[in-house]
């Protein structure tokens, strides 16, 4: 027989490892030797624990002639000793002392003395030489005498510093483990607690593996997800295809919006249809509802739209728009997956898509400068133009016009954020497309007028749109119709005029030429230039003075008109005196040699100051 390999000697205890020691060694050594071999063999073979408990137990009763051996276990919450293994034990003595009286530890009104307890409370052996004479058996001295057992010895059974159970043995006779067998039950019941670590180790590498397992299976999955998103943006499939594959891989229905609010794709699914909330009512402002959105990953649920889950398609920091599905909660790790891919993929086809219509956009933006120009020399060739990119030139048309009061301030970003927004809304328009294009930080619209109510619809949804997605200060104005496109450079002229002209007011409307009282009859039928010698002769001495001697007159003048000819009313908008304001006034009287007090010079003046703030916007 071979070295005694994976068993540790007990302290005090050397066994000899060469081949004449053992060879020369006592039969109880060679026997105690060869059966120990046996265990290390076993437990090195991570059977299962149940078994290799029950090999230590009937190994203890072969090499130390005990009748029955246990090895006791404390359970979780180290309240109670319970046997997990055993030899020559009867069912129903395993029954008393695992079911009908427990082995407490903690015990509340019942008997703490027992061998066993004491074993592991204060981790030494503990010797029981006759049990029908030994008080600390109590409540299981009948039953154990009944079951044959007279005497018992128990040791602690440790765990990686811990004690854990018990090792015990039981006698059929009355007797005294001497310290050569305690050595060796104490060796043994180290062996149990290497199984009870081998076990331990071999349930977590079980668990690992199935984890693996899992996670493989996941990866396999999540690559399938992708490979399928990836394969559909490659044929080139659309926004509308990709969220088809997402309605049948989460087994939900889908609809993709833009930022806008636009419908770009909608996939029923088992009967099941998503209705995305209105964005523009009262009840869920835009840019909350989008804010909301884009800090999901993926999706989120929310009283602000019961019944649905919502993601933010988004590239980088920008959300391009809100994917939906129908349902409450979040779903499993491979559906939150696909999810997730199918956002990164309708981000990228949302930005492929928008390019496309970049350079659309960049076209219709040349024509409408040419429009815009009044350099009309073939109308035909522009038509023809027009007819390329979806519009009819054929038509009367309106022109609209866009900006927002802080595009000056804020720069570039917002007035791109507009532009965004309202080529969106612009595309989802009906054949003939409006043309669209920015100029000089205005988006301009020359729109198909053949019926003027959706005309004026399309400007009331641009503007409560933009309004409610970039929180007020949007305005919008909107030209009288032309019949032929040699007309719409007037138009152009009429919707600049009025954005830059009319001071914003927070509550405005639509501007058109009609509200704008004389400011918009003459922008839309007298000609600034014909009409400039007015201005010349009743503006134009206040601008020479103003400039001569660095004076206010002509502010001055349009506040006290604006003002009602209140005195009070010009010093406080102005912060200035009333004494100030009253001395300008007279020397404007006579540097035009009028009365502020006649009706017909202020009506001429007012005039004048409109014709010269036209003449100096052109």
């Amino acid at each position: 027989m071979g070295t005694n390999t994976g068993v540790i000697p007990p302290k005090g205890v050397c066994w000899e490892v060469s081949m004449t020691s053992v060879s020369s060694a006592p039969p109880d050594l060679l026997r105690w030797m060869s059966a120990i071999d046996e265990l290390a063999i076993a437990v090195n073979q991570r059977r299962d624990l149940p078994g290799l408990l029950e090999q230590i137990a009937r190994t203890a009763c072969d090499l130390l002639g005990y009748e029955s051996a246990a090895v006791l276990l404390v359970d979780d919450d180290r309240k109670v000793l319970r046997i997990e293994g055993c030899w020559g034990l009867s069912l129903s003595y395993v029954r008393l002392v695992n079911e009908e009286s427990p082995l407490f530890l903690v015990p509340e009104d019942t008997f703490t003395g027992s061998p066993s307890r004491r074993a592991f409370i204060e981790g030494s052996p503990v010797i029981v030489e006759d049990i029908s004479r030994d008080p600390s058996y109590g409540p299981w001295a009948r039953a154990a005498q009944e079951h044959g057992h007279r005497s018992m010895a128990a040791v602690p059974l440790r765990n990686q510093g811990e004690t854990v159970g018990t090792m015990n043995v039981y006698g059929s006779d009355p007797r005294r483990l001497g310290p050569g067998g305690l050595q060796l039950l104490q060796v043994l019941a180290s062996h149990a607690g290497i199984a009870l670590e081998t076990s331990a180790q071999l349930v977590r590498d079980r668990s690992r593996l199935r984890e693996l397992s899992s996670l493989n299976d996941l990866l396999r999955q999540h690559a399938a997800i992708h490979d399928r998103f990836i394969g559909v943006a490659r044929r080139g499939g659309g926004v509308s295809d990709i969220a088809a594959a997402l309605a049948e891989i989460a087994d939900r229905a889908v609809v993709v919006q833009d930022v806008s609010g636009q419908i770009l794709a909608s996939v029923p699914r088992a009967g099941v249809s998503v209705r995305p909330p209105d964005w523009l009512s009262g009840q869920q402002p835009h840019a909350s509802l989008l804010s909301l959105v884009a800090g999901a990953s993926p999706v989120v649920s929310s009283e602000a739209f019961p019944g649905l889950l919502a993601g933010p398609v988004r590239v980088g920091e920008e959300t391009l728009g809100v994917l939906w599905l129908a349902g409450e909660a979040e779903d499993d790790d491979v559906r939150l997956r696909a999810i997730a891919q199918a956002a990164v993929v309708l981000g990228l086809e949302m930005l492929r898509r928008r390019a496309v219509v970049d350079a659309q956009w960049q076209l219709r933006g040349d024509l409408v400068s040419e429009l815009a120009a009044g350099s009309v020399t073939d109308p035909e060739v522009l038509i023809a133009r027009g007819d390329r990119l979806g519009s009819d030139l054929r038509l009367p048309q309106r022109v609209l016009a866009i900006r927002h009061e802080e595009a000056g301030e804020a720069g570039e970003t917002v007035t791109a954020e507009l532009l965004r927004l309202v080529q969106s809304l612009v595309l989802s328009r009906a054949r003939p497309k409006p043309l669209l294009a920015l100029r000089d930080g205005v988006i301009t619209i020359v729109a198909p007028a053949g019926d003027a109510p959706e005309v004026e619809e399309l400007a009331r949804h641009i503007h409560t749109v933009a309004c409610q997605a970039m929180e007020g200060g949007v305005r919008v104005a909107m030209s009288e119709t032309c019949p032929e496109p040699g007309h719409l450079s007037g138009a152009f002229r009429q919707v600049t005029g009025l954005l830059r002209l009319l001071p914003h007011t927070p509550d405005e409307d639509i501007l058109t030429v009609a509200s704008a009282g004389v400011l918009g009859m003459l922008l839309a039928d007298v000609d600034p230039h014909r009409v400039g010698v007015l201005a010349a002769r009743w503006i134009g001495p206040l601008h020479d003075y103003d400039r001569q001697r660095g004076t206010e007159l002509v502010g001055t003048l349009r506040t006290y008109l604006d003002h009602d000819l209140s005195t009070s009313a010009t010093a406080e908008a102005l912060f200035i005196h009333a004494n100030t304001v009253g001395l300008r006034i007279k020397r404007i009287e006579s540097l035009l040699n009028i009365s502020l007090s006649s009706v017909g010079d202020l009506t001429t003046l007012r005039m004048a100051l409109a014709i010269d703030d036209i003449t100096r916007f052109l």
